[in-house]
């Protein structure tokens, strides 16, 4: 499979957008600690409110005190005022309590305690209604006290508990709404603990997938310095070396071991260019030798033809000359005037080369031109 220079770039921006997303499931578990956070402080709202509830139900218990002692008008007042301020307190409560349980679901969706804090939840929230419930009745118990200005021991509680003492009511509602009190600042402590046990947990969680990420980019960084200097910068450098010694006249470059891309391509295209430049310098120096034997083949011509002409010039003369002289000395004449018509061919046809076929002469390496074989068009 052939895999271009983009096409690997392109698996790179794959790894980076895979790294990307790790990020996203990272920033996501930090926007868990916010969540974390934020159900932290509500919880300390919560338990705040709480104690500020119970503070308020100690200020009714002195309000009641001082009206079953003296009975006077004012403690009524500040009895009411108190609880009213006491109920507004837990209305803030049930608010908090049920950000606490959305806030809870989103963070603990995927979680094995996701049961348990959906029931730590629900008993929390029975807890404040228990402590409406029993501060609804203790106003209403000390208003019917306030009302009828008798004695609290002397009067019957007819609603919800009827027959019992107005005075029993009144002490079991205030103990029942203590306790339910209690019960409640525990629990929201407990959840607290879960909630901060949770949070180390999410840190925990945090810093590992960190190293994760830290670790992946490492080796992801490696692979790519690791895949450019093997790959690319190592076949670059071999280009590099490769056009030096083409520009010395070394053309056997070798285009085995590039990789199937772009610079594949064009370690393909250098080999193709220094087949080029070593035919083209082949035909050069052809081209020049036959330069030079062209210089040769004139001087020679030059050389020899003069003199040769001269000799067969003066055998020409001695053989017309010769009609009296023994047929041995005319045969003799006869073979001048045919080897210099031999050595007159000879530098003729050697004029006439254009693709000269040079053979060894001897065994010492010396080499000759071979005329029979060698081309003349």
């Amino acid at each position: 499979m052939r895999l271009t220079i983009s096409s690997k770039l392109f698996l790179g921006f794959l790894c980076v957008i895979f790294l990307n997303a790790i990020f996203v499931i990272l920033i996501n578990k930090l926007s868990d600690l916010n969540s974390l956070a934020d159900i932290l402080k509500r919880q300390d709202h919560v338990k705040n409110e709480l104690l500020n509830v119970a503070s308020l139900q100690s200020d009714k218990r002195r309000s009641r005190t001082s009206f079953e002692a003296i009975g006077r008008s004012e403690s009524v007042e500040n009895f009411k005022q108190t609880g009213k301020t006491m109920l507004q307190g837990l209305d803030s409560v049930n608010l908090e309590l049920s950000a606490i349980s959305r806030l809870d679901s989103s963070v603990f969706r995927k979680s094995v305690a996701t049961n348990d804090h959906y029931e730590s939840h629900l008993k929390l929230l029975s807890l404040v209604n228990a402590v409406e419930q029993y501060t609804a009745l203790y106003d209403k118990s000390f208003a019917t006290l306030a009302f009828s200005g008798k004695r609290p021991d002397s009067l019957k509680y007819v609603a919800g508990d009827k027959g019992l003492p107005l005075i029993r009511v009144l002490d079991s509602a205030d103990m029942r709404l203590t306790k339910s009190l209690k019960s409640a600042d525990f629990l929201i402590d407990e959840q607290t603990k879960s909630a901060i046990k949770a949070t180390e947990g999410r840190i925990s969680d945090i810093k590992q997938m960190t190293i994760i990420i830290l670790g992946i980019v490492v080796l992801v960084a490696l692979g790519f310095a690791l895949f450019f200097s093997l790959v690319i910068t190592n076949s670059l450098r071999r280009l590099k070396e490769s056009a030096s010694l083409i520009g010395k006249g070394d053309f056997s470059f070798d285009k085995s071991g590039y990789p199937t891309d772009e610079i594949g391509d064009l370690a393909a295209a250098f080999y193709d260019m220094a087949a080029d430049l070593k035919k083209t310098q082949e035909e050069l120096v052809k081209s020049k030798r036959l330069a030079a034997i062209g210089e040769v083949v004139a001087s020679v011509n030059h050389e020899i033809n003069n003199p040769l002409m001269i000799i067969s010039g003066n055998a020409q003369f001695l053989q017309m000359s010769m009609k009296d002289y023994p047929e041995e000395m005319k045969e003799r004449v006869k073979v001048i005037l045919e080897e210099t018509d031999r050595i007159s061919a000879v530098t003729r046809k050697m004029r006439e080369i254009k693709n000269p076929i040079v053979e060894e002469y001897t065994s010492s390496g010396e080499q000759m031109i071979n005329l029979d074989k060698s081309s003349t068009e």
